[in-house]
């Protein structure tokens, strides 16, 4: 079952709201993570309600979806509202304790290493703070794959249209979504000032 209250509280206590996307990449400044992980939820909450024109017609589909085969019908499937929210907002989790700031500059904490698990540490966290069981499994599995839809360790051709198969429109359009907020906002562009 899930608990929001219990994510929220881990959102509050864990500095998302104040920590910065990446040191040196998209949403580099205080509070970059929580504006980045609202501008993804933002993108995929308009895309749910757009119709199949629109979606054709999209910077959404035009920039991130027209080169890949999906075999959900992404033009009219619809998505689970409270998905949308949590696969969005929570999407980069594992943000939350690896980011610092000591002075103006960003640091990275080496304990909390994110390597090639990214996701993993996300759904984790996740996991962790009351988002789990069967009613959960497509926006874990969103959250899971939002940094590499059909790279490692699908590397052949086979697996990689297995796991096409499986992507949800959820999945798919966080993927998407996260690419296109973070080119909307490159490093150093929109840098706040302390």
């Amino acid at each position: 079952e899930m608990s929001v209250k219990k994510l929220l509280r881990y959102l509050d206590s864990s500095g998302f709201f104040y920590r910065p996307s990446a040191p040196n990449r998209h949403h580099n400044f205080p509070g970059g993570l929580a504006e980045h992980s609202l501008g993804v939820f933002r993108i995929v909450e308009e895309w749910n309600n757009m119709t199949p024109e629109e979606r054709r017609n999209s910077e959404l589909y035009n920039l991130k979806l027209s080169d890949k085969t999906v075999s959900c019908d992404i033009f009219t499937e619809k998505m689970n509202y409270d998905d949308m929210v949590i696969a969005g907002i929570c999407h980069d989790l594992c943000k939350t304790k690896h980011y610092y700031f000591e002075g103006r500059i960003i640091k990275k904490h080496h304990s909390d290493y994110l390597g090639g698990k990214h996701g993993s540490i996300s759904v984790q966290r996740l996991e962790a703070n009351g988002i789990k069981g069967e009613k959960c499994e497509e926006l874990l599995l969103a959250v899971l794959k939002h940094m590499r839809l059909y790279s490692k360790p699908y590397t052949n051709k086979e697996r990689e249209n297995q796991i096409r198969g499986k992507a949800s429109m959820l999945t798919i359009a966080v993927w998407a979504a996260d690419k296109l907020d973070a080119s909307r906002h490159p490093a150093g562009k929109l840098h706040r000032q302390f």
